[in-house]
């Protein structure tokens, strides 16, 4: 079997994963809001569950956001430094793991402790109706979620991308789905969803490790670098603003419609932005085998490494083009399957669709500048689109609503993508492949 096809195979295995992943998590979401959501109820009733599912959806996006500042940019360099390493490095690979471990330990029970302290503000400032003790236990999330995704990420340095999409995005949805069905009966009531969720991360990190632990009984190091914990946050840190950045600028929008509006809409424009993320679900699965296979590429077989970026550039830019026009057309039945009140949000979707494309395409242009060190360039761009994301939202949601959160969303993906890719040619960075 030639190169292409092997690597056009295992995006493809990739893409099922992944979408046997998002399949799972809508299925969640879908039977949570019909179970939060009485559709015979009046709609003064109908607000209350949809208000109690932006809290849900809030939560979510406060744990993944908070667990990602914590991981100090570790996951990307698990994926930096273990993609490139060959068959007899791996213990290398394995012993860097273990160490992250430690250093994620640490990071994650320091942002525990931040979120009870500030627990009052933050609680009073994104939701609605969530108890102080529940939100305070919901902070174990941090370092489970972080577990799972380190576990993935290494899968993902190990050129597994399958096994990554479904541990980063099966594995979590599995966990909070066997829970809701355990406990059916009183899923609504008492906050038991958040109590529940909380629970699923914790099911799923070490469900994880369980996972992962047979693969790092490496017994010999066989590659000479510092695996000392201040050692490796000093390599991680330059690449945390990517992460993070690009985190602030995914989920920016619903953390400001709950501090602007009310959790029924935060419920409707979190649906609607989740539902976008289907399209970039189809780009993780591309980036599982594409970044590996480029960073391997420029290390070991540099002379193929410029026909193999144009290629991936263009399975990402013509490949999530299709699926967005798909998914544009089916904007109103997807929505539909939450419950008919949500289709409020179809206007909404169709941008958000639209910016996720925008951002898509700039996949292998910004990863370059991972390749060449020059994350600094990329940092900066991404600060700028974060910023005219957070002013278009503050100006934008108050007049519009949740559409002004979609707008602004497009207008700062616009900027993301013609600002990497001009920089790309300006840099020159494939001038030396």
């Amino acid at each position: 079997m030639s190169e292409t096809k092997r690597f056009l195979q295992s995006s493809l295995l990739s893409v099922i994963a992944r979408f046997t992943g998002v399949g799972l998590n809508f299925g969640l979401q879908i039977l949570i809001a019909r179970l939060l959501i009485d559709k015979t109820a009046v709609k003064a009733v109908q607000d209350v569950g949809l208000s109690h599912y932006g809290d849900l959806k809030m939560m979510l996006t406060l744990i993944t956001g908070i667990a990602l500042f914590s991981r100090l940019g570790v996951d990307q360099l698990i994926v930096k430094e273990i993609a490139s390493y060959e068959d007899n490095r791996m213990a290398h690979g394995a012993q860097l793991q273990k160490q992250i471990y430690k250093l994620i330990f640490i990071s994650s029970t320091f942002f525990m402790l931040f979120w009870i302290i500030f627990s009052p503000w933050i609680k009073d400032a994104l939701f609605d109706d969530v108890s102080m003790i529940n939100f305070n236990l919901a902070s174990l999330g941090i370092l489970f979620f972080n577990l799972v995704t380190l576990n993935a990420y290494y899968l993902k340095a190990l050129h597994r991308a399958s096994g990554f999409a479904l541990i980063q995005n099966a594995l979590p949805a599995l966990s909070f789905l066997i829970l809701v069905v355990a406990f059916w009966e009183w899923f609504p009531s008492d906050e038991l969803y958040i109590n529940l969720y909380t629970l699923s991360t914790i099911v799923a990190g070490v469900a994880s490790l369980l996972i992962i632990i047979p693969l790092l009984k490496q017994k010999k190091l066989t590659y000479n670098v510092s695996l000392r914990l201040k050692n490796i946050a000093k390599r991680s840190l330059p690449l945390a603003p990517v992460s993070i950045t690009a985190f602030l600028m995914l989920w920016s929008d619903t953390i400001m419609v709950g501090l602007f509006l009310d959790a029924d809409k935060v419920g409707l424009y979190s649906t609607a932005a989740s539902i976008s993320f289907i399209s970039l679900f189809f780009l993780g699965a591309l980036d599982a085998t594409i970044i590996p296979k480029l960073l391997f590429k420029s290390k070991n077989t540099p002379k193929e490494f410029k026909s193999f970026f144009w290629k991936a550039t263009a399975l990402v830019v013509f490949g999530l083009l299709a699926v967005t026009v798909f998914m544009g057309l089916l904007a109103k039945p997807m929505l539909s399957l939450f419950g008919t009140i949500f289709q409020q949000a179809t206007l909404s979707l169709i941008i958000l669709l639209s910016a996720q494309w925008l951002r898509a395409t700039s996949l292998t242009f910004s990863f370059m500048f991972i390749i060449k060190e020059q994350v600094k360039y990329l940092n900066i761009i991404m600060v700028i689109a974060l910023i005219i994301n957070l002013v278009a939202n503050t100006i934008l949601i108050n007049a519009y609503g949740i559409e002004g959160a979609a707008v602004a969303t497009l207008l700062a993906n616009t900027f993301l993508a013609m600002a990497s890719v001009l920089l790309f040619y300006h840099k020159k960075l494939l001038a030396d492949y």
